[in-house]
């Protein structure tokens, strides 16, 4: 239940103070902390709700001290927060999927209000929480949890919501865009980029959750979960990551007037959602080509507003800070002002089913690594024609002085992912082939 006792006079009008607990006093949290001791004036004046911190969850008290929180508000276990009668919103902030869901569950159980930025926790485990949530009538929100500073969703849920949403981009990830920028902008091999991502704090010593994709797939599940109205099975989803982008394909898409990004993708094509993480090839006049070093950013297509393009910081303390407290806030309010309701949860029905990698359709980037012998290129066009696969352009490159192999680039036009990989697998398997066909998908 919710803490009744506590009011505030504040201009011969009774208000009630809101109170909040975060469990976890790391990067996010201490950013949260901070923001909620120094701006509550600011809080209170924009929203008309008085939001107190009234308790902070964290083992190490000595990091909880630093953030400016008061000793007798620091507690060692998170029940000392969820449990709480005098609590009515639960900032976890934590991170992981283990421990996370015990600290939502918990909260939840207690009918209080959650905040949270843990998208891997939502992603994975969604389903159950967001069950809980509505049984409770408690809110969830999560706004943090996607693009750190920008506020894509919100912008999904309120500000476009008169939309049927015909396709969402995204750059998801500070590091793999990092790392993209510097091999476009400086021609460094990717190996030498993680490890300079990882000297400036942009990638962890195991970086496999961001350059292999799956920081992005939890975001994307939980931007089209809303945008789409379905629910997404994060284990079904395509992913792929950027730790097999060799400088040479960067430079060759750059020739051809591209440039390289990890996109996380949702098109809706009839009853089917086609949900997809892949490096891509961007026009340079796309309006994410741009959106350079840790940036992310979401391009919306809407029925009513056309494109709209949110861009800013995707991670780090204060951004991701910022939308936390975004949400604290907008609870704080609901819990104020409205009925107590769970605001949004995931549809109990899906608008969609998801669509197969291999039904894909759009234009691929191919390079072949072939033998530097007549006919080779008229073969390999011969097995794209045989699969249905038109071609737009062909550009053989110099011969490779060592290999003494030569380099060939095929755009095609449109077409099914699954034509194209029938006609590599015949490709792939000639002795003209030296090396692994590259495949790119090229998003316009």
């Amino acid at each position: 239940m919710l803490s009744e006792s506590v009011f505030v006079r504040k201009g011969g009008m009774e208000s009630k103070v809101i109170r909040v607990g975060v469990v976890g006093a790391g990067v996010v949290g201490s950013g949260t902390i901070e923001t909620l001791l120094e701006r509550s004036e600011l809080l209170e004046r924009r929203s008309g709700v008085k939001v107190e911190l009234a308790a902070v969850a964290e083992l190490d008290t000595e990091r909880a001290l630093a953030t400016g929180a008061s000793r007798d508000i620091i507690v060692g276990d998170y029940k000392g927060v969820t449990e709480n009668p005098d609590i009515d919103i639960v900032v976890e902030l934590v991170g992981g999927v283990g421990i996370a869901e015990a600290i939502v569950k918990s909260a939840l159980e207690n009918s209080k209000a959650v905040v949270t930025a843990n998208k891997a926790l939502l992603s994975e485990k969604g389903e159950g929480l967001f069950a809980l949530a509505r049984e409770k009538n408690a809110p969830l929100a999560f706004e943090a949890a996607v693009g750190g500073g920008i506020p894509c969703i919100l912008a999904i849920r309120e500000g476009l919501n008169c939309n049927n949403f015909t396709s969402l981009l995204g750059i998801l990830n500070g590091t793999c865009n990092y790392i993209l920028t510097e091999m476009i902008e400086n021609g460094v091999e990717y190996a030498e980029c993680l490890k300079e991502a990882q000297a400036l704090g942009f990638a962890e010593a195991d970086p496999t959750t961001d350059v292999g994709g799956f920081d992005t797939g939890h975001k994307l599940s939980l931007l089209s979960a809303l945008a789409f109205e379905t629910n997404v099975e994060f284990a079904k989803m395509h992913i792929e990551g950027i730790d097999k982008i060799d400088l040479r394909d960067v430079n060759y898409a750059q020739e051809h007037g591209y440039t390289v990004k990890l996109l996380a993708v949702a098109r809706p094509v009839g009853k089917k959602l086609f949900l997809s993480v892949h490096p891509a090839l961007l026009p340079v006049e796309h309006n994410l080509a741009g959106v350079h070093g840790s940036l992310n950013a979401v391009s919306l297509y809407g029925d009513v507003v056309q494109e709209s393009v949110l861009v800013g910081r995707g991670a780090g303390k204060f951004p991701t800070a910022s939308a936390v407290v975004s949400d604290i806030v907008a609870v704080a309010r609901r819990l104020k002002y409205s009925p107590v309701t769970p605001g949004w949860v995931p549809p109990m029905e899906s608008a969609f089913e998801l669509g197969a990698i291999e039904d894909y359709i759009t234009r691929y980037y191919l390079r072949f690594t072939v033998a530097d012998k007549p006919g080779v290129i008229a073969k390999i066009a011969t097995e794209l024609s045989k699969a249905g696969v038109s071609i737009a352009s062909v550009n053989q490159k110099e011969q490779h002085e060592e290999q003494g192999d030569v380099a060939v680039i095929f755009i095609t036009h449109s077409a099914r992912e699954g034509d194209i990989k029938k006609a590599l697998k015949a490709i792939d398997g000639s002795d003209s082939i030296t090396a692994e066909t590259v495949l790119l998908r090229i998003e316009e």
